[in-house]
Order: C-alpha cells, then sequence, then structure tokens
C-alpha cells in the first residue's frame, strides 16, 4: 500500500489508522494495489476502483481518508474501524470477486462514507 499524507493544523487529526486498513486489506485477501492519501477533508473514506488502463496495466484501489478535529479522533477511528473499512472491504471484495470481462469490473467504480453532520445526520455509505 502507498501512502500519502498532508500537513494538518495541530488542531486536527487523521481518522484513518493506516495499519487497520492494512490488516482488513490481508485479511480479506486483497491484494490489489492500493494508494491511500490522508487528506484535511470532511471526508471520512472515499475511494475509486480503476480498471487497467494503457498507462496502468493493473487494477487499482485509490482512496482518500480525511481528518477531524482532534478532540472527536478518538470516536470517529472507532467508527471508522467497525463500519466503515468493513464497508468498503465488502464493496472492494464484490468488485473484485467479479470476472474479469465483467461491465462493473472493467469500469471506474466510486465509494464514499462522509463525516456526519454534528446533529449525527448526513452519513453517506457506500455508492
Amino acid at each position: 500500500m502507498q501512502i500519502e499524507k498532508c500537513r494538518l493544523p495541530k488542531s486536527m487529526s487523521f481518522v484513518l489508522r493506516s495499519s487497520a486498513l492494512g490488516a482488513a486489506l490481508d485479511a480479506a485477501g486483497i491484494h490489489t494495489q492500493v494508494s491511500l492519501k490522508h487528506v484535511d477533508a470532511a471526508v471520512l473514506l472515499d475511494a475509486c476502483f480503476w480498471p487497467p488502463r494503457p498507462s496502468r496495466p493493473y487494477e487499482c484501489f485509490y482512496l482518500r481518508a480525511g481528518a477531524v478535529p482532534s478532540t472527536e479522533a478518538n470516536l470517529a477511528r472507532r467508527h471508522v474501524e467497525t463500519v466503515v473499512i468493513p464497508e468498503f472491504i465488502a464493496w472492494a471484495s464484490g468488485i473484485l470477486a467479479l470476472p474479469m470481462d465483467s461491465p462493473i469490473r472493467r469500469s471506474e467504480r466510486m465509494f464514499f462514507h462522509v463525516r456526519p453532520s454534528p446533529a449525527g445526520q448526513g452519513a453517506g455509505p457506500a455508492a
């Protein structure tokens, strides 16, 4: 897994532990190329599945994991590890279980889970 992190203000923390994602990928037997970018954004996790292209002859997942105020980090990480990562793994496994010539597996796919609003509304599971 390739990992990149942007700089965050001291009052913010990344919501995803890369090791938790790596362990979930390993447990699910997902060995496809994964690029993870930690960003300063309200998204908990979003992902793109990219089928092979002439410039990149292999499948890959590109993920972005966001940041939350440091005071919310423990709760947000627990939610990501117990809800969001399992949803992502199910989504990714579903794509990879398809035959290589499946129209779904031959086209780009998106997954997203945004940070809930302070009132607890607005969570968005897989697309």
